[in-house]
């Protein structure tokens, strides 16, 4: 009986986890899906994604992330240039009224750099992301492999 309340009680945290990983809101935004790759050994960066909807009827920018684990976090796009697969730091991210932007992978990302211990499996990963708008609001990433992430 005592097993099986446990066994009750695991599954309740574990779902109450990933509702918090499902989506926060915060003015306007919502957002979901945040996911960080674990590191590789001897690897000091990570990339993060998330899901950023825009329910209003002003755009509002993504300004700055931050990751106090990290000397810094940086907002990157990707993209084809040609046959060449161009990467660059963007200033601040545009959200657009009632629209969506993702931040995947081969597209628009977080850059984690500089981090002072390794990301893994199962770890707390808490990063604050500021808004123009809507300020700031601390968001709990979910940690995935490599391999279990797919690549676009």
């Amino acid at each position: 009986m005592r097993q099986q309340i446990v066994r009750i009680l695991l599954v309740l945290v574990s779902c109450f986890t990933l509702t918090l990983y499902a989506q926060t809101q915060v003015g306007n935004l919502q957002i979901s899906q945040p996911t960080v790759r674990t590191t590789t050994p001897g690897h000091m960066m990570s990339s993060a994604y998330l899901v950023i909807d825009n329910k209003g009827s002003t755009p509002d920018r993504l300004l700055s992330v931050s990751y106090s684990r990290a000397k810094e976090v940086q907002i990157h796009e990707m993209k084809m240039d040609g046959d060449k697969m161009m990467m660059r730091q963007m200033t601040a991210l545009e959200i657009p009224a009632n629209g969506s932007v993702e931040l995947k992978s081969g597209g628009y990302h977080l850059m984690v750099m500089g981090l002072q211990e390794p990301i893994i499996e199962g770890a707390a990963v808490k990063m604050t992301l500021q808004f123009e708008k809507a300020g700031k609001v601390e968001i709990s990433f979910q940690t995935k492999s490599m391999a279990g992430m797919k690549m676009h």
